[in-house]
């Protein structure tokens, strides 16, 4: 029976495999990690606990580099402080399922065009200026059959732990204990935490959480799917029909992301453009005042962004008590890094 390996021995092993030719002897090829862990358990095992401390101590001087940009050093200094009080909740984005292969929305939506009939103008249209919930209605519209069916075909696989790659294996590192939020239809969150025996106390679906809040005061582990699953248009939120359905004030959703604002989030992930999450935000910050409510925090690219439009993405967000932790680099290792300042003690 092949064993189990985490993520990050799969890194080393990966690495530790491609450090060299490879080894051949009588005409069979052999792995330098399966000669060096089949020859010597303890020396396989330091090796491996050395490679963590020097990926370690790398990510850790990445993160000292991001934290120079712009104003990220007391932010993010902030954000630590709400990290060692266990009042921050991660909210997980398409971003972090992309590197198993999941897509992004936009690459979704212009994918399902490839089969579904739609005004190419106005689907360009709500493309350019973000209005994804715009754009899947178009879709839904000319028709739902197909859209279904892109759906299950995109986010319908079961995926297995050596299947699942990036940043988003080592949230059971980074959040034991901690509630997640994610508008990902993916099972990959779940997967991940209970590969790792931390099983969530209940697993909801946004449109049917009524119980959130009370979960969430009495600091149950909870992981929310905030817009539900891909699996029937009755239990999903994607068109704009479904967001002007379960958006609307003292619905479920609505009263889930007031529920928000007793702790801070940290957007992992996530774009925020142009999102109807964040728009509900910024309405429940204008009703109660900024300074009455908890800020939260978000790990966005400002790579290919001019000082300017930076700004003006700060000044959008504020609205929503959402502040960026800004960084320039590959995706992955830039937010892994992060986290890992963030874990350290």
């Amino acid at each position: 029976m092949e064993r189990k390996v985490s993520y990050l021995e799969r890194l080393f092993i990966e690495e530790l495999n491609n450090s060299g030719d490879e080894i051949i002897i009588c005409g069979y090829v052999f792995e330098r990690d399966r000669i060096l862990y089949e020859l010597d358990r303890t020396i396989y095992n330091f090796a491996f606990d050395e490679w963590k401390v020097n990926r370690q101590r790398e990510n850790l001087s990445k993160a000292d580099d991001l934290l120079k940009l712009h104003n990220n050093k007391n932010r993010f200094q902030i954000l630590k402080g709400l990290i060692e009080k266990q009042v921050v909740i991660p909210f997980i984005g398409a971003g972090l399922s992309n590197p198993t292969g999941l897509p992004l929305w936009k690459d979704f939506l212009e994918n399902a065009i490839t089969d579904i009939n739609v005004d190419i103008d106005i689907f360009n249209q709500y493309i350019a200026n973000y209005e994804y919930e715009n754009v899947a209605q178009c879709l839904e519209d000319s028709n739902r059959a197909l859209l279904q069916d892109h759906l299950n075909s995109s986010f319908g696989k079961t995926y297995r732990i050596d299947e699942i790659c990036g940043v988003i294996c080592r949230l059971p590192d980074f959040f034991p204990n901690s509630t997640i939020i994610t508008t990902n239809y993916d099972n990959l969150i779940k997967t991940i935490y209970e590969e790792n025996q931390m099983h969530f106390a209940e697993y909801l679906d946004g449109i049917y959480a009524v119980e959130f809040n009370q979960l969430l005061s009495q600091n149950q582990r909870v992981l929310l799917k905030l817009h539900g699953s891909h699996i029937t248009s009755s239990k999903r939120i994607l068109t704009k029909r479904d967001y002007d359905r379960h958006y609307n004030d003292n619905n479920t959703i609505s009263n889930c992301i007031k529920s928000l604002f007793s702790r801070s989030i940290l957007f992992i992930g996530c774009s925020l453009n142009v999102d109807r999450m964040v728009k509900e935000m910024s309405k429940f910050v204008e009703q109660e005042g900024a300074d009455n409510l908890t800020k939260h925090y978000a790990f966005l690219s400002c790579e290919n962004m001019t000082d300017e439009e930076r700004k003006q993405r700060m000044e959008e967000l504020s609205k929503a008590n959402i502040f960026p932790i800004w960084y320039d680099g590959d995706h992955d290792e830039c937010i892994e890094a992060l986290l890992e300042k963030l874990n350290e003690r």
